[in-house]
């Protein structure tokens, strides 16, 4: 089976989807799947190379960094679907896999499959924009009607990578039998709790250590995690929050941060390394996510891996990965009162911190490993294909209707 994967942007460039991608990609070849991606060439990129057998075709593109659009950088590549059809001729991929779709350039691989009549599919990795703030909502629906919603058209099958997100995209009068929930993935072997001091001696935590990893994003909802801090503190005063990322509200976050007297207690780390994050999760005491917008994020499941309770909004799929009581809580969004009242209550209870740890742990070996999101994702590879033999008579086990309000 060959499966070409298809994003303007890729390893090394970090971000949700392109860590999907890579870790997605090494683990089908593990399981004889033959992987191409297909991706822009940014600059200080090779044109090809192959990484733990996968191959990696870069093609020519105009680069953009604007400040302020996420995410950055806009890529443009007008003759993206002939590189595509010169290297399907060198292939003879099987199956042509589109990651994302606010890549007006890169949606052409739906169109060039359609032409062939190559069977086509498409990931969910991001839900409707709405509710993150008025100009997005207004702006990324209207692109989402005009362009975005074209691919998941045009696709044969389409994978969710949570409930919730399948059944929110369906609202764009997509067929929700099509789409399959495959969950988001994690590498739990490269997460675990540790005794390494490394990076709480270098931002100063000696006592309990909150942990938030993403991007400084309206979506990300970090301001009502800044405005619970003062009532953990009061309970829990050598607490601190490290908050580990950039984005364009980064200098609006310290800003408030200073403004509310809070410098010791909260401590921007901005970009970490690898290594660097996974020894943060490992030695942090809770994984803290106070969202406003999400689809199923990868930090909770490396937090989940690590051994670390996590304390979450009940923004999009989030809840999906947090069972409330179990491995964490799930609170209301925009709520700081509610988020310190969690964390204080794990705060106060060292055993439940542990507990609920272990359980997340579990969780994460038993439903989300890569190596079982891989194996869900070829099945998903071989029903189509078998469709596609049929001569179009789908198989229903993995599509049964449910009514979308």
């Amino acid at each position: 089976m060959k499966v070409c994967l298809v994003n303007a942007l890729f390893h090394p460039f970090s971000g949700g989807v392109e860590k999907h991608m890579l870790e997605l990609s090494r683990e089908l070849v593990k399981q004889d799947v033959d992987v191409t991606i297909v991706t822009a060439r940014i600059e200080g990129t090779p044109a090809y190379e192959e990484m733990d057998g996968v191959k990696v075709h870069r093609v020519p593109c105009l680069s953009v960094k604007v400040p302020g659009l996420y995410p950055p950088p806009f890529v443009m590549s007008p003759f993206f679907a002939l590189y595509l059809k010169r290297l399907d001729d060198e292939n003879g991929f099987d199956i042509i896999h589109l990651q994302n779709r606010f890549f007006v350039d890169f949606d052409t691989a739906a169109l060039y499959a359609r032409l062939k009549k190559k069977p086509f599919m498409m990931t969910i990795h991001n839900a409707r924009p709405l509710g993150i703030s008025l100009p997005i909502s207004v702006f990324g629906s209207a692109y989402d009607w005009a362009i975005g919603r074209w691919p998941f058209a045009m696709a044969d099958r389409i994978i969710a990578v949570s409930e919730w997100v399948k059944y929110d995209i369906a609202r764009y009068r997509i067929d929700e039998r099509k789409i399959v929930p495959v969950h988001n993935g994690i590498n739990v072997g490269s997460f675990r709790p540790t005794a390494a001091t490394n990076v709480r001696k270098q931002y100063g935590i000696d006592g309990p250590m909150l942990l938030f990893v993403g991007r400084m994003i309206t979506q990300k909802g970090v301001p009502y995690l800044i405005d619970a801090m003062p009532l953990v503190l009061e309970k829990h005063p050598d607490t601190k929050l490290l908050l580990v990322g950039r984005g364009n509200a980064l200098e609006s976050l310290k800003k408030k941060v200073g403004a509310m007297g809070l410098e010791k207690s909260v401590i921007f780390s901005g970009y970490m390394t690898e290594d660097m994050l996974k020894e943060t999760y490992g030695t942090c005491d809770m994984f803290v996510l106070p969202s406003v917008w999400e689809v199923l994020p990868i930090a909770i499941l490396e937090a989940m891996s690590s051994s670390k309770p996590v304390v979450c909004t009940n923004a999009g799929g989030n809840a999906e990965l947090v069972k409330d009581g179990y491995n964490g809580y799930v609170v209301p969004m925009r709520s700081p009162e509610a988020l310190a009242d969690r964390i204080n209550d794990l705060l106060d209870d060292p055993e439940k911190m542990k507990s609920m740890g272990c359980a997340g742990r579990r969780r994460a070996e038993d439903e989300f490993d890569w190596k079982l999101i891989a194996s869900k994702t070829k099945h998903v590879y071989e029903d189509l294909l078998m469709e596609k033999k049929n001569g179009g008579r789908k198989n229903n086990r993995y599509y049964p209707h449910v009514n979308v309000t």
